[in-house]
């Protein structure tokens, strides 16, 4: 069962104190993780993080996230002619920003200082270097870094990629993982 943000106090909880749940689930304090945000069982947000925006995130389940993590969702229309939301409202025109959903796989593993940008999707087991600014998607057990982001390489050869996704072993109750410990010895 995924924890959901659902409640503003569970936000404001987070400045002062961290969140931890019954699913494994760790958000550091001074986090800000708006209402509607999913985050998969045994997730771990270990520094601070902040998403901002309209769009919808999901956290995979058993990810590992480092400190500042930005995850913006939402962005300017660079097709209006004024860019300046304050400006809009005083001469009252609407502001419409464009919101996209970000989605991070299972087991991910996102280094410190890692910038998100809207509509990106993180396939499952990739790494994403500290520093890192991420624009396009990143694939299944791909290794990326740099501003922008790019595949430096990937965890995995094809056949073993394709027996981790089969497996689907992060939906594996712990019992059922210890009893195949040698899965993840590979």
């Amino acid at each position: 069962m995924d924890f959901n943000i659902k409640y503003r106090y569970k936000s404001f909880y987070l400045r002062y104190r961290p969140l931890k749940d019954d699913t494994g689930v760790f958000i550091a304090k001074n986090s800000y993780i708006p209402r509607g945000t999913i985050v998969g069982d045994g997730t771990r947000i270990n520094g601070s993080c902040q998403i901002k925006g309209a769009g919808k995130v999901v956290f995979g389940k058993y990810c590992a996230i480092g400190e500042n993590l930005k995850i913006i969702t939402s962005n300017h229309n660079h097709n209006d002619i004024n860019l300046q939301y304050a400006l809009q409202k005083k001469i009252g025109l609407p502001i419409k920003p464009i919101s996209k959903p970000v989605k991070i796989g299972h087991n991910v593993w996102i280094g410190d200082s890692v910038i998100i940008l809207p509509g990106v999707i993180v396939g499952n087991g990739a790494v994403i270097a500290a520093g890192s600014i991420v624009t396009k998607d990143v694939p299944a057990y791909a290794i990326v870094g740099g501003i922008p982001a790019k595949v430096i390489k990937y965890r995995f050869d094809d056949n073993k990629i394709k027996t981790i996704e089969k497996s689907e072993w992060w939906n594996w109750p712990i019992e059922k993982m210890k009893e195949n410990i040698n899965f993840f010895k590979q």
